[in-house]
């Protein structure tokens, strides 16, 4: 990690110069006043493809911010973090404004979507493109760290809801002093870097969970496709008496057919599996913490055939209730 963290100013200075200068793009952007989309993206929607911005095959790199006009509202097949290096630069989210002065952090994760209005020369925001295969391997990395870990779940859930990490790190010397590292590190790569880049952004994210009060923002999109599944997870949840998909369709005026094909989309199993997969999460809580007999949890969270709660619980857990009390009792006495 020493030639990263032992850099000097003018070499700093050189890599910020370059990373300022006008690309091709931009030069035609201000000829023709828009963003070429099929540069970016090859579907109808505007989801950014990593393979066009990264078409060398690594699985992270570095992109300043386009300028000079207003980005249309996309979304991207990968996670992205904005850095804004000097100047200011407003994002557009559901509706709202997000503005990131010097120092802020925006990370993205691939199910949101969002716009940037206009920034200018002076405005120098830089992006970091995380593909599929690193952030896999960046979860692995850092499976302590809970706010992140969160965060690189849902991103890879097919039916995640879109959510973005706002940091204002403008003030965190650590922060910045990491970022001007990892810049440094992607704009000047070498062979052999990826390890040393890997690492950069693993000990980055660390640094942002550690530095709680700079979290400004997570926000989570506000659809309709996010608001049917919290309103679902948010049922299952209740009382288990009565609980069946006929009056969950009627409570949210759907049809109990529609209901159960838009359930089975969003989260790839059934009403009846996410029923029972709440029970048994239920029933495993209660088992840790509470003094009820297995008896008395099977029936606490809604069930009368005991015989098939023991068959479904051993199938999800490995083993019986009383096996598993037993061990989870065993493990909060060490």
């Amino acid at each position: 990690m020493l030639r990263a963290i032992c850099y000097n100013a003018y070499m700093d200075e050189r890599v910020i110069e370059k990373l300022s200068e006008l690309t091709d793009e931009e030069r035609q952007i201000i000829r023709s006043g828009r963003i070429e989309k099929s540069d970016y993206s090859t579907g109808e929607k505007f989801i950014v493809n990593w393979k066009k911005l990264m078409s060398d095959g690594r699985d992270m790199a570095l992109r300043p911010h386009t300028r000079f006009t207003d980005f249309p509202e996309h979304s991207h097949n990968f996670i992205e973090f904005m850095y804004v290096y000097s100047g200011s630069i407003t994002h557009l989210i559901g509706g709202e404004r997000i503005a990131l002065e010097r120092g802020d952090i925006l990370i993205l994760n691939r199910h949101i979507r969002h716009a940037v209005l206009r920034a200018d020369r002076d405005d120098l925001g830089i992006n970091f493109i995380l593909s599929e295969n690193f952030t896999h391997r960046l979860h692995s990395n850092i499976l302590g760290n809970r706010v992140m870990c969160d965060f690189l779940e849902n991103n890879f859930k097919e039916t995640g809801e879109g959510q973005y990490l706002l940091f204002r790190a403008g003030d965190i010397f650590p922060v910045r002093n990491l970022m001007d590292n990892l810049i440094y590190a992607a704009a000047d790569r070498r062979e052999g870097d990826e390890g040393l880049i890997s690492g950069l952004v693993e000990v980055l994210f660390s640094y942002l969970a550690l530095y709680r009060g700079a979290l400004a923002g997570d926000g989570r999109a506000d659809t309709p496709q996010t608001k049917l599944m919290q309103a679902v997870r948010n049922y299952v949840k209740r009382r288990p008496e009565g609980m069946s998909l006929k009056s969950l369709a009627e409570d949210m005026g759907y049809t109990q057919a529609y209901l159960s094909r838009r359930i089975a989309q969003l989260f790839g199993k059934s009403f009846k599996e996410l029923v029972l997969e709440e029970r048994l999460n239920e029933a495993a809580r209660l088992l840790g913490d509470s003094k009820l007999s297995v008896e008395e949890i099977i029936h606490a969270v809604g069930y009368e055939n005991q015989s098939y709660f023991h068959r479904e619980f051993k199938k999800k857990y490995g083993c019986s209730p009383g096996r598993y009390r037993k061990s989870v009792r065993s493990e909060n006495q060490i």
